[in-house]
């Protein structure tokens, strides 16, 4: 039986939209403007933008009534940011202040992987839009750089919608021999650490192995999500992902807060795509639902991160309560959750 969840609102999305972009984060209430924009918070937004755009029309009955203006006004906005994030040799800049004025020289690995994986998102679902054309000569220059990223996450990312054959071989043998260099009877993983994310690693070599058929990709990845899921689900049954206080080292003992709701929300996308992989093995649907009740409180304080009546999801869990900030990575990440819950389970 299919958890009772409140209608997605999208009304707090639509307060951290600017004409420059999604603000990064928030003081409580109030756009956090010191710490400007993320090219991955861009990213995050054309994804969410380019999926409820395609299913308005659908008029999807767990999606509250919105401002019909404000999915195309979302598209545009993070396109024109990656737009001029894009730097020569097409790698991006990420972090842009309130004036717009760029901070880096260049993003991080992990960042240009989640532009690319947006990008391919957008040209997928909206394929006969200025958006998928704008975009295309955007991922062009960006997929120069499909063998030269070497962050986990960032091949993690750049592999997730992505569906040529030789970048699927080459991104699932990057990870695949990642996680044979650490992997142990007691340590089923990619790296000698959890950290953010996690489900993302297991998520793409799944999608490489089952889209270039590599059986023993598929293996390995369900063995990782089986790892990661006796690690980050209590004997209770709620979800208790690694906290950002100290992480989760090998052979130490795991930290417990804070807890993301990025964690979250990449543990509900990454087990419904292990669900639907392996012939809807029940355990991993229940792995996903119970990631996606963390927002709504089943989770170590019992306290929910989800507002049904605004569209806030607050930036976490602490050893006090909840943290009341309530960023853009925080709402995206259960927007993304929650089109995939609603798109395939």
């Amino acid at each position: 039986m299919r958890p009772s969840l409140p209608k997605v609102r999208l009304d707090h999305l639509q307060r951290l939209l600017t004409p420059l972009g999604i603000w990064q984060h928030t003081r409580y209430a109030e756009p956090w403007v010191e710490h400007g924009f993320s090219i991955d918070d861009q990213a995050r937004g054309l994804i969410v933008g380019a999926w409820l755009y395609r299913l308005t029309p659908q008029q999807p009955d767990w999606l509250a009534p919105h401002d019909s203006e404000f999915l195309a006004q979302l598209i545009e906005v993070c396109l024109q940011y990656i737009e001029a994030a894009q730097i020569e040799s097409g790698r991006f800049h990420n972090f842009r202040d309130a004036e717009g004025a760029w901070l880096d020289e260049v993003g991080s690995e992990d960042s240009h992987g989640r532009t690319v994986w947006g990008l391919q998102t957008l040209i997928q679902l909206l394929p006969e839009t200025d958006w998928a054309r704008r975009a295309q000569r955007l991922l062009d220059g960006a997929l120069l750089h499909a063998r030269t990223i070497h962050s986990p996450r960032g091949l993690a990312f750049m592999a997730i919608a992505d569906d040529h054959h030789a970048r699927l071989l080459h991104y699932g043998r990057e990870l695949a021999q990642l996680y044979e260099a650490t992997r142990a009877p007691d340590w089923r993983w990619f790296e000698n650490y959890l950290t953010y994310e996690n489900p993302r690693l297991p998520q793409a070599l799944l999608l490489c192995g089952v889209r270039t058929r590599t059986p023993e990709w598929v293996r390995l990845a369900r063995e990782a999500f089986e790892f990661l899921a006796q690690t980050t689900f209590a004997e209770t049954g709620y979800f208790s992902p690694v906290g950002s206080e100290g992480w989760y080292v090998r052979g130490r003992t795991r930290a417990v807060f804070d807890q993301q709701p990025v964690c979250a929300g990449a543990t509900v996308e990454a087990f419904v795509d292990a669900w639907r992989a392996f012939d809807q093995y029940k355990p991993f649907l229940q792995y996903a639902e119970r990631a996606l009740l963390w927002y709504h409180g089943d989770n170590i304080n019992q306290i929910a991160l989800y507002d049904p009546e605004t569209g806030v999801v607050y930036d976490g869990l602490n050893a006090l309560g909840v943290n009341l900030n309530r960023g853009a990575e925080s709402v995206l990440s259960y927007l993304l959750a929650r089109i995939k819950w609603e798109l395939y389970t």
